[in-house]
């Protein structure tokens, strides 16, 4: 095993299978958020998703968060009793984050890369105008144009294993998403 707990053999297997019956592996994700009647907080959730069509459904799944603003945002713009929460945003980029991550992995597994850790991180400046009214929303086409992801992978890499690397990015569906979006800046930094 190139990367811990991936089975390159299986990996290839479902991916025979996959060319096979592509439609069958078509994944239906969705999320959905409350607002809870007060505030800018909303209760976020996940669960049920779907493979091919047929939903899957867990009492495993029913995750939840707390989703709103900053506090000192909050506090600045009037929200009575303003609480930390996770912004929208940072959700955003937690998820592009995460999904390059795994894709940098699975591409790894695939391509026989050995892995030894991986961190990824992403910045976006966003200039808060049209969510408060300050400016319209057409603003976001200048002020959100940029979104800066860094990628360090530590090992010993070859010129091919660092080539597998940087494709491996590319092959996230979240990182499809930003990239289609906004201007998606990446850098790569290899730590031996």
């Amino acid at each position: 095993m190139t990367i811990k707990n991936i089975d390159a053999g299986q990996l290839e297997g479902f991916t025979k299978m996959y060319n096979d019956a592509p439609k069958s592996f078509t994944l239906g994700v969705e999320a959905k958020t409350t607002w809870e009647g007060h505030g800018l907080g909303n209760l976020a959730k996940v669960g049920k998703w779907s493979l091919g069509g047929k939903t899957i459904e867990k009492p495993t799944r029913d995750f939840s968060v707390q989703v709103g603003s900053w506090q000192e945002v909050g506090d600045a713009i009037g929200v009575e009793a303003a609480d930390d929460r996770i912004e929208p945003i940072e959700m955003a980029l937690a998820g592009l984050c995460s999904c390059v991550s795994e894709a940098v992995t699975l591409n790894c597994a695939r391509t026989h890369v050995n892995l030894e850790g991986l961190e990824v991180t992403a910045h976006l400046d966003v200039d808060p105008g049209p969510i408060i009214g300050a400016s319209e929303p057409q603003e976001w086409m200048k002020s959100m144009k940029h979104v800066k992801v860094d990628v360090t992978a530590h090992g010993k890499f070859s010129p091919k294993d660092k080539h597998a690397i940087e494709e491996g990015a590319t092959r996230s569906p979240v990182h499809h998403i930003f990239s289609r979006a906004l201007d998606l800046k990446q850098d790569f930094h290899y730590v031996a």
